[in-house]
């Protein structure tokens, strides 16, 4: 019996977790800032309402 399968599988599934624990933080920080953006131009919307 060949163990290649299982030793490719597990060389699959470890490049799978590091890939996306490199692409996670990256997709965050792009959402944090999408999110910064639209507090930041709600609240000059909301100031320049308010004057």
């Amino acid at each position: 019996m060949s163990h290649t399968p299982f030793i490719v599988g597990s060389y699959l599934i470890a490049l799978v977790l590091l890939g996306w624990c490199a692409l996670a933080p990256v997709l965050q920080s792009n959402k944090l800032k999408r999110f910064i953006l639209s507090r930041q131009l709600f609240t000059e919307e909301k100031d320049a309402s308010d004057s």
